[in-house]
């Protein structure tokens, strides 16, 4: 929430700041599929354990420096580094749980970390806000991310207690890239790459940019960025909650596409009146309704591929979104930084590319339900 301010605060203009957040969602990307590799070595407890040290001490140094190339090469390796989590994570749960509990279980851990990252939000926003008073802007902010660093080093020793039943899968590069080939031939895995990429560049064009938005559009303080930050999640994390009761009783397809769509016009509400209030709920509302479908988007993506593709398809799904996302950020910057009603016009980007990506999604899933239906139950009788 805070580093977009802090480079603003930091008069580093709109084109600088888009190549920033491009840069390090490409890394996403970049380092998505040799993490994998390591994963496929070390195991995905250590994967994730990677992620915990590294992000956090990125952090860190992002706070003590106001060099915006120093802050540019951290989020790089900050971005880099999320990719272990990122390859390392839905497969463990599927490992590591039954097709009975999986969907409860990646809807549980989507709220938990929505949450959480709500309570950071609202807290980090109070604590910049009251700083601000003593020490400026800039050092309120400098400091607020320090602290928010060093919060997450203590999460590496939760990790420890993490239990991993699998060990790796993929013992060799040859192999890895033969399966990643198999696995963009078949019909279902290649689908979603490509439905990822859409949802993934409009995505990019808005997600980055909601606190410079509030803060610089709306005139917000830090303090009430904060608070309309903590309540989006928060509308996020009770939709995770729900959206499983929603896909047992509509199917998955049908609730990620119900979720998607009528999240839309809210997205757009954002945009129009640069009223704080209407802004607020408008998020809340957008935030919930899109995201809620997160668990069952991200349960659904495992079950495209086999067991031992699931790693190296976590990181080529990871690519496909955050490629797009990489691009659609330094589109966004430009567009914030050159024309008039340049915070704005992304917004209406973006909701093209929902309905272009939900519309393409419901033409290449449409029968997946019935399908897995019918071979689990075909799976029971043999």
């Amino acid at each position: 929430m805070l580093q977009g301010i802090y480079i603003k605060e930091l008069r580093i203009d709109e084109g600088f700041l888009g190549l920033i957040l491009s840069l390090k969602t490409l890394s996403l990307a970049v380092f998505s599929i040799p993490c994998a590799m390591v994963v496929n070595k070390i195991g995905k407890k250590k994967g994730i354990l990677l992620t915990m040290i590294i992000v956090p001490i990125t952090i860190i140094l992002q706070g003590l420096t106001m060099n915006k190339w120093s802050i540019l090469i951290l989020s790089i390796l900050q971005g880099g580094a999320n990719c272990f989590m990122m390859v390392s994570e839905g497969p463990f749960f599927m490992e590591n749980s039954s097709p009975k509990n999986r969907l409860t279980l990646f809807s549980y851990s989507f709220a938990d970390n929505v949450f959480s990252t709500m309570f950071g939000y609202f807290v980090f926003g109070q604590l910049s806000g009251n700083m601000n008073k003593n020490f400026g802007s800039i050092n309120s902010l400098r400091y607020s991310i320090v602290i928010s660093g060093i919060l997450g080093l203590i999460s590496c020793t939760f990790v420890a207690f993490i239990k991993d039943k699998n060990a790796c899968t993929i013992e060799s590069k040859s192999s890895f890239f033969k399966d990643l080939i198999q696995v963009t031939k078949k019909k279902y895995p290649l689908n979603f790459l490509l439905y990822n990429l859409i949802i993934g560049f409009g995505a990019g064009l808005v997600v980055p940019y909601f606190n410079v938005y509030l803060k610089y559009k709306v005139n917000a303080t830090t303090g009430q960025i904060g608070v309309i930050m903590s309540l989006a999640q928060a509308a996020t994390g009770i939709g995770g909650l729900i959206t499983p009761r929603m896909a047992y009783k509509f199917g998955r397809v049908k609730t990620i596409i119900m979720c998607q769509v009528a999240s839309i016009p809210f997205l757009m509400l954002i945009a129009l009146p640069p009223n704080i209030n209407i802004v607020a709920i408008a998020l809340f509302i957008r935030n919930g309704l899109m995201n809620m479908a997160s668990p069952v988007v991200g349960n659904m993506s495992m079950e495209l591929i086999e067991e031992h593709e699931r790693p190296m398809f976590a990181s080529i799904n990871n690519i496909s979104n955050n490629l797009s996302r990489a691009l659609s950020a330094v589109v966004a910057g430009f567009i914030m930084n050159n024309f008039s009603r340049g915070y704005e016009i992304p917004y209406f980007i973006t909701s093209i590319m929902y309905i272009a990506g939900t519309a393409y999604f419901y033409k290449c899933f449409k029968g997946f339900d019935k399908k897995k239906s019918k071979s689990s139950k075909l799976g029971m009788v043999l």
